[in-house]
């Protein structure tokens, strides 16, 4: 029963985060099996790929920025490191990284049980998770190609 009752939650938590996305004018693709909504932002310089996908089983929703590129292995640790001193600097969600495929996107979850989550939260999410990864990919980006250091890129952190 609470397996079902999980399962309706996530289904009206998805309607409400698809409603928000209409009344703002997002396209965006839907996988109502997976209960995913796939849609993109244009961030300043680079796109912002979006993913937000409920979890019926943990009553979370989270929200995945991939970024649109791949650390090559000679900038891994260098990346690694970097994305320890971004994420300090960020208060809601935090970048992730996969230091094997050289993946890094930006996460942010939040839970819905036993909660009725409004749009203003759907907004805030979706907001800062854009302006958040409009902020730091193109710093990731030029420290993956080695136009910036990673001294550089910690020293553009405190400024």
């Amino acid at each position: 029963m609470a397996e079902q009752d999980n399962l309706l939650q996530a289904r009206s938590v998805y309607n409400s985060v698809c409603k928000y996305l209409d009344a703002n004018g997002w396209q965006y693709d839907v996988n109502e099996e997976q209960l995913c909504i796939e849609c993109a932002a244009c961030g300043e310089d680079l796109p912002i790929p979006i993913s937000i996908r409920m979890y019926p089983d943990r009553q979370a929703m989270v929200l995945i920025s991939n970024l649109p590129f791949n650390i090559s292995e000679d900038k891994r640790i260098d990346t690694a490191i970097a994305l320890c001193g971004i994420n300090t600097k960020i208060y809601c969600g935090s970048f992730d990284y996969d230091i094997v495929t050289g993946e890094i996107y930006f996460r942010m979850t939040n839970s819905y049980a036993q909660s009725k989550l409004s749009q203003e939260l759907f907004d805030y999410m979706v907001l800062y998770s854009c302006s958040r990864v409009d902020e730091y990919n193109d710093k990731l980006l030029m420290l993956a190609k080695g136009v910036i250091s990673l001294e550089q890129l910690l020293d553009s952190l405190d400024s």
